[in-house]
């Protein structure tokens, strides 16, 4: 053992410190007996080397065995190895005495030791020598006094000795000292790393070192090691590969003691490796085919070794122990573990994510079973909305699938599923699916999905083809379905830029909830007739729902009523679409939920539900549907004042000067102005809300509830010195929207106009109507501005008192809607009128933007700037940049404070 141990000593000063002492108290005379307690790989073997080492450096006999040598099990097999073959005769047992007198023959040999001087006894791995042998340790623990003898022994957390009586008598014995190995900490385990390289590894890389390996110094040498053999440098950049490492050494550790502890432990550990943390110990019991109490016994053990974690779930204490024998089982055992882990989880209707993951975990196989397995779960998890995993389990079914028949439906399962984040290979699916189509309504659902992604590709026109095409197929088949897609056809008709007046034509259908829709919409967009288009549009969802209209369908029927301020009733038919619709459309009605808290001047939701909606399609959907959904968190920016980063955005998103000619542009065009206005470049912005105006005409948008894209380019071309124009232009808002009578709309072209009012008194007067308004309707942001707007109109008409009234108002109606831009100009506006408001704090985590906030938590969770980048969909210099600015607040200087602080 000594002299070549692999796992050197590390951070126990302590521990050979107080050693150190004890071998001292030898040359007096004195003798001690040690106990050195640890789990697996706790390091007690190599603190007995250390022992070992010590005492012979101060001239003290040391003998030496171990409880995993090969004759210790032997009778006083351990005896013999410690006290040196050939010095030791053992007489053979007298008829009718006990051990007591072998005991005490055995005690006198090594007083006769001692006689020639101090002498250390160690023996490692105690609750694995033979019973006579530990009764003799016992025996001598109770004998050490007046004999210069240090005897240390090691025992491991949850091990049964060869006899409980003897190896309790000696850990009991009075005036014994107890060692207790706990884990490593972060230095300690900085300096192990270290030991194995000439530089030492990043903090936050020993960080998850020392997480995976539970700071158990065994498991951290053998990761070490690993590293070393394959060059990884231990820094930030590689701390991702972490996770995946499996040592050998640790698995071979691991598997061949749990093989010694129990019949059953290497079997249950291997199932727990299959089944990850967290797994419940009745399914451990199901796969592992265990009956009665084995299983709940076995954990129980392995849980006092220290190597479990147990409780309602039972986990693996160290991580690396579980990598490591997960991947030396071999692949059919994996398999099998996999596949039924999998039907277990299946027939006690389990999480279908965690179903899934262990199919597709599992070799391919030609099962039917597995193939229907492999299906069922695909279904379960789009209607979750993890499209990812479900298009994997439908190609794992597609391959093992044999019946040509079987592929096809899979095939057309694929391609509904990839259309909520793949619109091309979507396509490609639902055309190779079409050709093994039998029913009406599988031609239904394919005409419906291909439309629908060839106009999220932009392609109206061939949306609409296809549309066609597929009625054609329908008419005289199926009545029913034939009209679910013709509504279609028709709300494709509404977003596609044409004659502002064209009509529907025979195929529009009182009851069709695709037309209901449609219609709804094109009257609100025209500011027409507002009590039909709401009544149009609150039948529309319930029309819709027996044929699975979609949330193409639901956001149509809505955006009526958000336009008409009807903003509870959007919001409880949100709810219940996301309770309804396919979790794959959902990111499509996180937009409009965001557009509906925007609205209403709750800043914070509208920000989640942008944040959402841009997660759900920044990784692949065609640049139609990625640039709405980005000009939703545009606007939620621009409320925040954070310009900085939404102009970000648009720059990774690669917007085009002149973006192409479809609805979904056009609200890109319209935040985009606003935000160069914002951003202080004032005729590239109203050339973008002009040609937003023009835009809009195309589709007869003629309402200012739709885009108020007149107020901002009015208020820029007065700044401009283009008065004139400026005032026409506000005008004509005001009428458009008295046409409409919706109080968001009409108070907010009306606090337009009074800024572009040059009389004081009249600018005062239309402000007061602007508030009293928008006090009727949910626009509480939009309020907000009304009354700063009018506490700045009333200072300057010299009527300062109710001046600071109001605008003490709108700060706090800015406030609670967290719109930090209008909150910064009303605090602004107090100020220059001798108010004394409270200010914002200017240090600490109270002082963090939303956004500093993302990115602080990000650096606090481990991710480096340009993974920060990514997820937040923004470049390195906009992370950097908040970072500067999080630093100075929380007053740090580097990431690792920044680590401490969080």
């Amino acid at each position: 053992m000594h002299g070549n141990d692999p796992y050197p000593l590390v951070g126990r000063r302590h521990e050979t410190t107080l050693i150190d002492g004890l071998i001292g108290d030898l040359a007096e005379n004195r003798s001690a007996l040690v106990i050195v307690e640890g789990g697996a790989g706790a390091g007690k073997t190599a603190l007995l080397n250390y022992v070992v080492e010590a005492t012979r450096r101060h001239g003290v006999r040391v003998l030496f065995t171990s409880g995993g040598h090969q004759h210790p099990q032997q009778p006083l097999g351990a005896v013999r190895e410690l006290l040196e073959p050939g010095r030791v005769s053992v007489p053979p047992a007298v008829p009718g005495s006990g051990p007591e007198e072998l005991f005490a023959g055995l005690h006198e040999h090594v007083r006769h030791l001692t006689d020639e001087g101090p002498l250390a006894l160690v023996v490692d791995d105690v609750h694995r020598i033979d019973h006579l042998s530990l009764g003799w340790l016992a025996h001598l623990a109770r004998r050490l006094s007046g004999i210069p003898l240090l005897l240390v022994a090691s025992v491991s957390t949850g091990e049964r000795p060869a006899s409980r009586e003897s190896y309790d008598d000696l850990r009991n014995t009075l005036n014994r000292t107890e060692i207790h190995l706990s884990p490593l900490g972060q230095e300690d385990v900085e300096r192990l790393l270290g030991s194995y390289r000439q530089t030492p590894p990043s903090p936050q890389f020993a960080a998850l070192c020392r997480q995976l390996t539970g700071g158990n110094p065994r498991f951290t040498h053998d990761l070490a090691r690993l590293l070393d053999a394959e060059g990884v440098t231990m820094d930030e950049e590689s701390a991702g590969l972490l996770p995946g490492l499996a040592p050998p050494r640790t698995a071979q550790y691991i598997s061949d003691r749990l093989a010694r502890h129990s019949t059953h432990s290497l079997d249950v550990a291997k199932v727990l490796a299959v089944l990850g943390g967290g797994a419940r110990p009745t399914l451990v019991r199901e796969l592992c085919g265990f009956e009665g109490s084995v299983c709940a016994d076995t954990i129980q053990s392995l849980t006092e070794l220290g190597l479990l974690r147990a409780g309602g779930t039972v986990a693996f204490v160290h991580p690396i122990v579980r990598t490591a024998l997960y991947r030396c089982m071999r692949t059919g055992e994996r398999s099998r573990h996999h596949l039924t882990a999998a039907k277990v989880l299946a027939a006690r209707n389990g999480d279908a994510s965690l179903i899934g993951r262990h199919l597709l975990a599992a070799a391919p196989t030609t099962d039917p079973e597995i193939t229907d397995l492999l299906c069922d779960v695909a279904v379960r998890l789009a209607s979750t909305g993890d499209l990812e995993q479900s298009t994997a389990c439908l190609q794992r079914a597609i391959q093992s699938s044999l019946s040509p028949v079987h592929r096809a439906k899979l095939t057309l399962q694929l391609g509904v599923a990839l259309g909520g984040y793949d619109a091309r290979a979507s396509i490609r699916h639902l055309r190779h699916a079409s050709t093994g189509v039998r029913t009406s309504a599988e031609h239904a659902l394919i005409g419906q999905h291909l439309a629908l992604a060839t106009a999220a590709l932009g392609d109206l026109d061939g949306a609409i083809s296809v549309l066609d095409e597929h009625v054609g197929l329908l008419d005289g088949q199926d009545p029913t379905l034939s009209r679910r897609l013709r509504g279609y056809r028709m709300i494709l008709e509404t977003l596609h830029a044409g004659p502002a007046g064209r009509e529907w034509g025979p195929a529009a259908s009182a009851t069709d909830s695709g037309a209901r829709a449609a219609l709804a919409t094109r009257l609100a967009w025209r500011g027409e007739d507002l009590e039909r288009s709401i009544r149009e549009a609150e039948t529309a969802p319930a029309t819709g729902r027996s044929v699975g209209a979609g949330s193409l369908v639901t956001s149509f029927s809505l955006l009526p009523l958000v336009y008409a301020d009807r903003l509870d009733t959007v919001e409880r038919q949100l709810l219940d679409a996301e309770q309804h619709l396919p979790a794959v459309q959902v990111p499509e009605l996180a937009v409009l939920r965001s557009h509906v808290a925007l609205r209403r001047g709750d800043v914070a939701q509208a920000e989640v539900a942008a944040r959402a909606a841009v997660a759900a399609v920044a990784d692949g959907l065609p640049e139609p549907v990625l640039f709405h959904h980005l000009a939703t968190l545009v606007d939620v920016l621009l409320e925040r004042g954070e310009h900085e980063e939404a102009a970000d955005l648009l720059r990774q998103a690669g917007l085009p000067h002149e973006p192409p000619g479809t609805w979904r542009h056009n609200h890109l065009l319209d935040s985009r102005g606003r935000l160069r206005i914002a951003c202080g470049d004032l005729r590239a912005g109203v050339e973008d809300l002009l040609a937003c105006g023009e835009r809009l005409a195309r589709w007869g948008v003629a309402n200012p509830a739709v885009s108020m894209w007149r107020s901002a380019a009015a208020l820029a071309l007065d700044r401009l010195g283009d008065g004139s124009r400026a005032r026409t232009i506000a005008r004509e808002q005001v009428v458009a929207a008295r046409a409409w009578p919706a109080g968001r709309s009409l108070g907010g072209s009306l606090r337009t106009l009074a800024l572009l009012t040059p009389d004081p008194r009249k600018r005062v007067t239309i402000l007061r109507e602007a508030v009293q308004i928008l006090e009727k309707s949910p626009a509480a942001l939009e309020l907000g501005r009304a009354v700063v707007e009018l506490g700045t109109a009333l200072a300057e008409a010299d009527q300062e008192g109710e001046a600071r009234d109001m605008l003490r108002r709108g700060l706090d109606l800015a406030q609670r809607c967290g719109g930090t831009a209008l909150a910064d100009h009303a605090h602004a506006e107090l100020v220059r009128y001798g108010a004394r408001p409270r200010r914002r704090a200017q240090t600490g985590w109270a002082a963090l933007t939303p956004a500093e906030k993302r990115v602080a938590q990000l650096v606090v969770d481990g991710r480096k700037n340009r993974e920060i980048a990514q997820l937040l969909f923004v470049s390195q210099r906009t992370v950097e940049l908040h970072l500067t600015n999080i630093y100075r607040k929380l007053n740090v200087s580097s990431r690792v404070a920044l680590v401490k602080a969080g």
